[in-house]
């Protein structure tokens, strides 16, 4: 039973976007790895493309022990997901304080893994 709840729990998290929160209950119950490893590359996704978070991104990624490719990879996968599912306006160019310069996903996301190593933790 508390398995189920354990389970609608994660799916309710998944439907509310709420992808750290998820691969957290996912790893508290002991899910298996390949299922907690692809709510860990959402969430990494979503900080990024939809939040434009690179702090927070390099330490959830720092967190979850992923390597600069793996962000990389997270970020395009999560990226092409919204595309395909019609969702660009987090795509689209906006103001980046740090660069002082309106910037789509593309050039935030090349600009920051150039300077990942640089990101304070």
């Amino acid at each position: 039973m508390d398995e189920k709840r354990d389970q609608e729990g994660i799916k309710t998290e998944i439907e509310r976007g709420h992808f750290v929160r998820a691969a957290l209950l996912a790893e508290q119950m002991g899910s298996p790895e390949e299922g907690v490893r692809q709510l860990r590359f959402k969430a990494l996704g979503q900080i990024s493309v939809v939040y434009r978070n690179a702090l927070g991104a390099k330490r959830l990624a720092l967190q979850y022990g992923f390597s600069r490719e793996e962000v990389r990879k997270a970020f395009q996968d999560f990226a092409d997901e919204m595309k395909k599912e019609g969702k660009t306006k987090a795509l689209e160019p906006c103001y980046d304080y740090r660069t002082g310069k309106h910037l789509s996903f593309e050039e935030w996301r090349d600009h920051y893994l150039k300077i990942w190593d640089r990101l304070p933790v």
